[in-house]
This record gives C-alpha cells, structure tokens and sequence, in this order.
C-alpha cells in the first residue's frame, strides 16, 4: 500500500469516525425527546395508543438511524482492515469509495427491513422505549 493510498484511508476514517459518533449523538438525542412527549403526554391526558404509536414510530427511526451507523461502521471496519493488511497493488482496495460501497451494499427491502428491526431491539435501543411503553400502559 503507497503512502498517499494509507493518507487517504487515514482520512477516510476520520471523517467517518466523527459521523459515527454523530449518529450516536442524534441517537441519544431521539431518546431524550422520546421521554418528553411521553411526560408531555401524560401532561396533556393523551390516549393510551397514541402515545404507544409516538413512542413505536420513534423507536423504529432510531433503529432505522443505527442501521445507517452500522453501515458506516462496516466501511470503517474495512478500512481498518486495508490498512492493518497493508494489502499488496494486487488486491489493494481504495479510499473514497464510503457511498459506492454503501450502495454495494444495501440489501434488498426485506433485509434492509429485518436489520432496521434488529438494530431497533439492541438493548441500547430499546432503552428506553419499552419501559416508557411500559409506564404508559400501566399507569
């Protein structure tokens, strides 16, 4: 691998860690907002199975927005991988190529659909949507 090839992955990774931790940032801020409109909601006597829907659309979205941190991740990992390699000319791989691979690599709906779900029961999503579902359905 030249020089300027393991620069360009240098920076690849850096502007791909900084959105990574972004994603996290907005993540956590769907969380937050998900605890005040369900304290809003109580404020304001909303039904049951609203809130329960407010709750579930914002949980799925933040499943959905893991899913397209998990995505940036794989690109990161293989960066990692590139660089720790030091792959020969042969099989070299290249930076920039982060929205090319992405595309590569989204799966068709149904799968695209069980990853959203799956990233949506990680217990780090989850938390705190169901015991706020919880609350809400015995309160």
């Amino acid at each position: 691998m030249t020089h300027k090839l393991a620069a360009d992955f240098a920076s690849e990774w850096q502007t791909l860690h900084h959105s990574h931790e972004k994603y996290e940032h907005f993540a956590l801020l769907i969380k937050l907002f998900a605890v005040a409109l369900t304290l809003i909601a109580f404020m304001f006597t909303l039904s049951t199975l609203l809130i329960l829907s407010l709750l579930a659309v914002l949980w799925l979205q933040e499943g959905i927005w893991k899913t397209f941190q998990a995505r940036a991740s794989e690109r990161i990992e293989y960066i990692e991988q590139a660089l720790c390699k030091q792959q020969t000319s042969e099989h070299q791989a290249f930076a920039f190529q982060f929205y090319s691979q992405w595309t590569d690599n989204r799966p068709a709906t149904r799968a695209l659909m069980t990853s959203y779900i799956n990233n949506a029961l990680k217990p780090t999503v989850i938390y705190p949507y169901l015991p706020l579902m919880l609350v809400v359905l015995f309160s």
